[in-house]
C-alpha cells in the first residue's frame, strides 16, 4: 500500500509536470507566433492582389507569407481582423514547427481562422464558458480533450486589436492544441518502470521479511517446542534462550520461571503424596500391632483363660496396655491431622515458666531422680496456645525419659533475641549423627530404638515441630552421641501492652 501510494504520487507529480511544461511551451508558441506576425507585418505593404482588391494589402501579404506551407489552410481573404487572425494562426503554427493546431475565435466565439498539421475538423474545441472566461480576462484554461486525432492538450490566450496578446481591447481568442502522445509515451514508460520497481521492491521486501521473520520467530518456535515437552511430561525442559532485552527475552524468562515453578510444584506434590503414602502405611502398621495384640488376648480368653483368674488378669492387663497405646496413637494422629489442616490455634499470653513447672510437676513414666529447674521468678510471657504448649513440653519430657532413662535433666527458660526460650538438657546416650537429621520425620525411629516397646510410634517430635511452627515458633535439637541431647523451643514473646500480669488491673 505504501509503494502504491508513493508510486501514484510520483506518477501524478510527473504527469502534472509534463502537462505544465507542455502548456508553457504552447503559450510560448503563441508568443513566438505573435512576434513572428509583428516582424512579417513590418515588411512594407505590397499592391493588392487582383483577386482581392478590397482586402488590406499588408495583412493579406502577411497571411500569404505565413500560411504558404499549411496545406490545410485555404486563404480566401477578408476583413483586417480576419486576416490578422489567420496570420496569427499560421504564425503560431510556423513557430511551433507545425506541431500544434491553432483556432482563433472572434468575440462571438465563432472560429474565424485555423492552422496546423491537422484538418480543422480534427481540432478539439474548448467549451464556450472557458473561451468567454479568456475573453473576459480570466486565467487561461488548460484541458486534455479527445479528438479524432487522439487526446489533445488545449489552452487559450486572448488576442487584442493589434493581433497580439500584449495590449489593446480583446478582439479574439487564440486556442492552441497539441497531441499528448509524447507525454503519454513518457507516462507509459514511467508506469512500466514503477511496476517493475514495485515488483522488485516487493520481492526484496518479501525475502528480507521472510529472513527477518524467521529469525524473529525462532525463539518463539523454541518456546513452543519447550511447551510441548512440558506438556508431554518433561518437567526439566527449558527454553534456555540467550539473554535478550526485548519482549521475546522477557517472555522466555517468564516462561522458564513458570517451568521452574511447575517443576517445583510437581516435585512438592510427589513428595507430599509419597509422605502421605508412607504416613498411611506406617499408621496402618502401627494400629495393626495393638489391634492384633488385643485380638490375640481375646482368643486366649475364648480358649479357656476365663477359668484361670491369673491368666485372665494378665490378658486383661495386656489388652488395657494395647488399648492405651492405640488410644495414644490415635490422639497423635489426630493432632498431626489438625496440624496438616493448618487449623488456627487460640493464641494468648502464657507464662512459659508456669507451664514448664506444671508439666514437670505432673510428670510422666520414668522420671529421673536428678531433674533441675532454672526458671526465673518473673513471668516470661509468650503468645501461645496453652494446650499446644503443654503437649510440646510433655512430649519432650516423655522422649527424654524414654530414650535417656535415669539420665539427669535440666530445664531452663530465658528471654533471647526477643523470644521466649525453653531449653531441655539431658545427660543420656545422645542421638547418633546418622539419625539426627531424621528425628522430626513421622514414624522415624533410630537404629537403637527399633523395638516398639522402647521406641514408641515415632510421632512425638513431629508433633512438637508442627505445633511450634503453628505458633510461629522453632524447635532445634543438638546432640553428641555419648554426651547427651539438648532440645530448644523458642516462641514469640507476648506484646507488653496486651498483657495483664497477675495481681494487676
Amino acid at each position: 500500500m505504501l509503494l502504491a501510494a508513493l508510486g501514484a504520487f510520483q506518477y501524478e507529480s510527473l504527469q502534472r509536470s509534463l502537462l505544465g511544461n507542455r502548456v508553457d511551451t504552447l503559450r510560448g508558441d503563441i508568443g513566438e507566433g505573435e512576434r513572428l506576425l509583428v516582424r512579417t507585418l513590418s515588411v512594407g505593404a505590397t499592391a493588392p492582389s487582383p483577386t482581392a482588391p478590397r482586402q488590406p494589402a499588408n495583412e493579406f501579404r502577411a497571411a500569404q507569407t505565413l500560411c504558404v506551407r499549411d496545406t490545410n489552410v485555404v486563404l480566401r481573404g477578408g476583413t483586417r481582423p480576419v486576416l490578422l487572425a489567420q496570420s496569427l494562426a499560421c504564425a503560431v503554427s510556423v513557430a511551433s514547427g507545425h506541431t500544434v493546431a491553432v483556432v482563433v475565435y472572434n468575440r462571438g466565439l465563432n472560429p474565424i481562422a485555423f492552422a496546423g498539421g491537422v484538418p480543422s475538423g480534427s481540432i478539439p474545441r474548448l467549451d464556450p464558458a472557458s473561451l468567454s472566461g479568456v475573453a473576459g480576462g480570466a486565467s487561461p484554461p488548460e484541458q486534455v480533450l479527445d479528438s479524432t486525432a487522439g487526446p489533445q492538450l488545449v489552452t487559450a490566450l486572448p488576442v487584442h486589436s493589434n493581433g497580439t496578446s500584449a495590449s489593446g481591447p480583446v478582439t479574439a481568442v487564440a486556442q492552441v492544441s497539441a497531441s499528448t502522445r509524447s507525454i503519454d509515451d513518457v507516462l507509459a514508460s514511467e508506469r512500466r518502470r514503477l511496476a517493475l520497481g514495485d515488483v522488485a521492491v516487493l520481492v526484496a521486501a518479501l525475502l528480507a521479511g521472510l529472513l527477518l521473520t524467521g529469525r524473529a520467530l525462532q525463539p518463539l518456535r523454541r518456546l513452543t517446542q519447550t511447551a510441548r515437552a512440558l506438556a508431554g511430561g518433561d518437567l526439566r525442559a527449558r527454553s534456555r534462550l540467550a539473554p535478550r532485552d526485548d519482549e521475546v527475552g522477557t517472555l522466555a524468562q517468564a516462561f522458564d520461571d513458570m517451568a521452574d515453578r511447575i517443576e517445583a510444584a510437581f516435585a512438592a506434590r510427589a513428595d507430599s503424596e509419597g509422605r502421605m503414602r508412607r504416613f498411611v502405611a506406617d499408621a496402618s502398621h502401627e494400629l495393626r500391632t495393638p489391634v492384633t495384640g488385643i485380638k490375640g488376648f481375646i482368643d486366649v480368653i475364648r480358649r479357656g483363660a476365663v477359668s484361670d483368674p491369673a491368666a485372665l488378669d494378665a490378658a486383661l492387663e495386656a489388652m488395657g496396655r494395647e488399648a492405651d497405646r492405640m488410644r495414644l496413637l490415635v490422639l497423635d494422629l489426630l493432632t498431626l491431622a489438625r496440624i496438616d489442616a493448618q487449623r488456627a490455634l487460640s493464641r494468648e499470653p502464657v507464662d512459659l515458666g508456669e507451664v514448664v513447672s506444671s508439666v514437670l510437676d505432673d510428670g510422666v513414666a520414668g522420671m529421673p531422680d536428678q531433674l533441675s529447674r532454672s526458671l526465673p521468678a518473673a513471668p516470661l510471657l509468650v503468645r501461645a496456645d496453652h494446650e499446644a504448649l503443654t503437649t510440646i513440653l510433655r512430649n519432650i519430657l516423655s522422649n527424654a525419659c524414654k530414650y535417656a532413662p535415669g539420665a539427669a535433666q535440666t530445664w531452663a527458660t530465658a528471654r533471647e533475641d526477643g523470644r521466649g526460650v525453653v531449653r531441655v538438657r539431658d545427660e543420656g546416650p545422645g542421638i547418633p549423627a546418622t539419625d539426627l537429621p531424621h528425628v522430626f520425620e513421622r514414624f522415624y525411629r533410630g537404629e537403637k530404638t527399633r523395638a516398639r516397646e522402647e521406641g514408641g510410634s515415632g510421632l512425638g517430635l513431629s508433633i512438637v515441630q508442627g505445633l511450634a511452627q503453628a505458633m510461629d515458633g522453632e524447635v532445634a535439637i543438638e546432640s553428641v552421641e555419648g554426651k547427651g541431647t539438648t532440645v530448644t523451643v523458642s516462641l514469640p514473646l507476648a506484646a507488653a501492652d496486651t498483657v495483664t500480669l497477675p495481681g494487676t488491673r
